[in-house]
């Protein structure tokens, strides 16, 4: 999978807010590397009042109302999470249709709209914020071919529970991340 792939199966076209959900935008991005591409993920730190704590996830978070788009707060919230300017580093590649965290999780009706984006050069260090423990890049490769799937099993409500995967540098990155990030791979599949 190339950045040209992404560009020929994606768009960025804007998400329209329906007053129902509460909003949030998350930034998936990418760069070449060799003969592959990488995408850049963060561990959240462990806080208390952080649904997320401790998770592997992308750049993101909650709509403000001085954000003018979705899109908007996930250029923002990278900025202000790791210091990454998406305007100036990075162009937006494509969105995908917004997904739902677990209920237990968020305890709204949230919706998070994914944005696809390519890292043409990079700022000569990340500044991570109190939100953010630890900033890495991964390979598409192994994960496109699902050679690091895994399971992640978590207890809610008094039962057990089990979900797929990706093992990254020794992390689990499961759930919504997840999900988005195995629809990007099923539409560059798709279209192959």
């Amino acid at each position: 999978m190339t950045l040209a792939d992404l560009r020929n199966h994606f768009c960025c076209s804007p998400f329209l807010p329906n007053h129902i959900h509460e909003l949030a935008a998350v930034a998936l991005i990418f760069r070449e590397a060799d003969d592959d591409l990488e995408i850049l993920l963060i561990r959240r730190a462990d806080r208390e009042d952080d649904p997320w704590s401790g998770h592997i996830a992308f750049p993101g978070g909650r709509m403000s109302p001085a954000d003018h788009s979705p899109q908007a707060t996930a250029e923002r919230e990278t900025l202000e999470e790791i210091g990454l300017d998406l305007t100036h580093y990075g162009e937006c590649v494509g969105s995908l249709e917004p997904e739902s965290p677990m209920k237990r999780t968020s305890g709204t009706n949230l919706l998070v709209v994914p944005y696809l984006y390519s890292l043409d050069h990079e700022p000569e260090k990340y500044v991570l914020n109190h939100e953010v423990a630890e900033l890495f890049w991964v390979r598409i490769g192994p994960m496109l071919l699902r050679q690091n799937l895994t399971k992640f099993h978590f207890e809610h409500e008094g039962r057990s529970h089990v979900l797929p995967g990706f093992n990254v540098n020794g992390h689990t990155l499961w759930g919504m991340s997840y999900r988005m990030l195995t629809r990007v791979f099923s539409t560059i599949e798709e279209n192959l």
